[in-house]
C-alpha cells in the first residue's frame, strides 16, 4: 500500500469524524469542512491507487510501458508544435 493510500484513508476518516461532530453540535461550517476533508481524502486515496496500478503495470510489462510513454511523448510534442 502506497503512502498516499494510507494518508487518503486517514484523511477520509478524519473528515467523517469532523462532519459527525459538526452535525452533533449543529455547526454547518464544521460539517462542511469535514465533508471537504473527506473528499480530499478520497482523492488522495484514488491518487495512491492509481500510482500503485501504474507501478504494477510497469513492473509486469516494462516494454509496453515504454511504448506507451514514447507514444504519449510523440503526441504531446506534436500538439505543442502547433
Amino acid at each position: 500500500m502506497k503512502r498516499e493510500q494510507i494518508e487518503g484513508v486517514a484523511e477520509d476518516l478524519a473528515g467523517k469524524a469532523q462532519s459527525a461532530v459538526g452535525r452533533l453540535v449543529e455547526d454547518p461550517a464544521l460539517e462542511a469542512e469535514g465533508d471537504a476533508r473527506q473528499a480530499a481524502g478520497q482523492v488522495t486515496k484514488t491518487y495512491g491507487d492509481t500510482l500503485d496500478t501504474v507501478s504494477s503495470f510497469v513492473k509486469e510489462k516494462p516494454f509496453a510501458a515504454l511504448a506507451i510513454t514514447a507514444a504519449v511523448t510523440l503526441v504531446v510534442s506534436r500538439l505543442l508544435r502547433r
